[in-house]
């Protein structure tokens, strides 16, 4: 093995991917000698707890927990993990790697390139990514049948594959009821699309996802971030107030039903936003129908290169 390719696990390591708050993602391929997963495929993504964190129980309890939630999770909208390990002192997750660009990437291409996202390409992706959040707010875990809450749905966490695969990834800080309970009115999660109960620190449901979506959504028709604001403080406030512009001010060609769809995604009372995935679902379905915009890869054909 030449130097280059360092040894993780039995695996070894094409490069580094990324590095997060508490773990860094690398490419790797299982040498021929390891013991692989039913499915696994040659190339993984490697995911290993930071070494600086592998003696500090809280976060070695957070690793295994998403990792033990993931595992279970199958679903083509959602990054799928094969298996936890642990080699020597290293606590290592096997996921399917996804060759392409996270959606926030995509955002800031656009957002530079002062091009709006296609309106049919922001639909599909929203719509395929709650399809993942649908299956994951009806999954029942556990003996009490838990429900999950994902808590950080975001553009970083939304891949975008380059065959036109929408993945929704990163379970990190996710709620599952008396399984992986966080500390009371702690604040977890990216600020900005944070729903207004969350940044709170009120008990979350699975429309705080929903929430979530939305901004998402407004940020894509508008070619603009929702929340800008000098600090922490200002934004705290911007999104507990919950005040979105109304997306006719800034896109007056956009059909009338998808600011309709988006201004009840985004209302501050939970009770008047969409109730649940499959409510936001259809309302995507309908304005995709009405504008003949494709719910197929189809819709991401110009992000594509196609």
């Amino acid at each position: 093995m030449s130097q280059q390719t360092p040894d993780l696990g039995g695996y070894e390591v094409v490069g580094r991917l990324a590095v997060g708050g508490m773990a860094e993602v690398y490419q790797a391929r299982a040498k021929p000698t390891t013991q692989r997963s039913p499915g696994e495929p040659d190339e993984v993504v490697l995911k290993r707890l930071l070494p600086a964190y592998r003696n500090d129980g809280a976060y070695v309890k957070a690793f295994v927990d998403e990792a033990k939630l993931t595992v279970r999770l199958r679903h083509a909208n959602i990054v799928r993990t094969f298996r936890l390990f642990k080699a020597g002192p290293d606590y290592l997750m096997v996921q399917e790697l996804v060759a392409g660009r996270t959606l926030g990437f995509m955002q800031e291409l656009l957002v530079k390139a002062k091009a709006a996202m296609p309106p049919e390409a922001a639909c599909y992706i929203c719509w395929s990514v709650l399809k993942a959040l649908d299956y994951i707010h009806r999954a029942k875990l556990g003996e009490g049948g838990a429900s999950i809450i994902h808590r950080d749905v975001n553009p970083a966490n939304i891949l975008l594959s380059v065959t036109g695969d929408v993945k929704l990834t990163d379970f990190g800080v996710a709620d599952v009821e008396g399984v992986m309970r966080g500390d009371a009115g702690a604040l977890r999660g990216t600020l900005p699309y944070m729903s207004p109960e969350q940044v709170l620190g009120q008990t979350v449901d699975a429309r705080s996802d929903l929430y979530s979506v939305g901004v998402i959504l407004w940020e894509l028709l508008a070619n603009r971030r929702l929340h800008l604001a000098e600090g922490e403080a200002e934004l705290m406030h911007k999104v507990r107030d919950a005040r979105a512009p109304l997306l006719s001010t800034l896109v007056p060609e956009l059909p009338d039903y998808a600011v309709q769809v988006v201004r009840k995604a985004l209302f501050a009372d939970k009770a008047r936003r969409f109730q649940s995935a499959t409510e936001f679902i259809r309302a995507l379905e309908v304005l995709a129908r009405r504008n003949g915009w494709p719910l197929t890869v189809e819709a991401l054909k110009p992000l594509l290169g196609g």
